[in-house]
């Protein structure tokens, strides 16, 4: 059986630290509580962007091309693509985390990396251009074809005949708050910092929005969880 998510936080990540604390040397407190809160944040964009947004564009690529409308096309896209984006930087918040918690350093290039910095330096062209290359890849891993990635890029500017089954998908991509987690997504992407030079100044109130946004995203995934059968 694979590890998810829920083992990870439930079972393994509380067994982990608790060995740690018999392990010597210590990590500093402050490199301790530097990375909390970075897995706190990274486990919070997974949980609360990652995942919904994930869920939509593989509904909507997936959906076959004769369902398609031009919103449907632009929030599976923008889906897609912002899902991806967050997957990059919560897996590096997540494994900075760690290495905080547990003592051991990750490199500032495998850091820079992983929450794609090293390709963009921090230029938005570059970010924004690297974003749509990984979104196309990303579309045609979705769809398994060439042809109806096509079809689901030309949807993007060129509305398609409307349909039963299109206004079925529409109602479906609109529902279960999809624009919103969107909307929550672009404004993380636009208007915040990122995790690392977020946490770079130590403050309280800091600790208490990454551990607020933590507990949120841990109640979400517990509410979610599979029934145990």
């Amino acid at each position: 059986m694979l590890i998810s998510l829920h083992h990870l936080l439930f079972v393994l990540l509380p067994v982990a630290m608790a060995v740690r604390l018999y392990v010597k040397p210590r990590p500093a407190a402050h490199d301790v509580a530097n990375g909390i809160a970075r897995f706190c944040l990274g486990i919070g964009k997974w949980v609360l962007l990652v995942d919904p947004l994930w869920h939509l564009a593989t509904m909507t690529f997936r959906g076959g091309p004769e369902s398609l409308g031009t919103s449907v096309a632009w929030m599976g896209f923008l889906g897609l693509l912002l899902s991806l984006h967050f997957a990059c930087t919560a897996a590096g918040d997540v494994i900075a985390g760690l290495g905080g918690m547990f003592g051991f350093k990750v490199a500032e290039p495998v850091q820079e990396v992983l929450t794609l910095r090293r390709f963009t330096q921090g230029n938005w062209l570059r970010l924004i251009v690297l974003l749509l290359v990984i979104t196309v890849i990303g579309a045609l891993v979705q769809t398994a074809s060439l042809g109806d990635t096509w079809l689901h890029l030309k949807a993007l500017f060129a509305p398609p005949t409307r349909t039963i089954p299109t206004l079925i998908q529409q109602a479906r991509v609109r529902t279960d708050f999809h624009v919103l987690t969107i909307f929550a997504a672009l404004v993380c992407l636009i208007g915040l910092p990122h995790s690392r030079d977020f946490l770079r100044e130590p403050a309280p109130w800091k600790a208490t929005i990454c551990l607020l946004i933590f507990t949120f995203a841990v109640a979400m995934l517990w509410t979610h969880a599979a029934p145990m059968s």
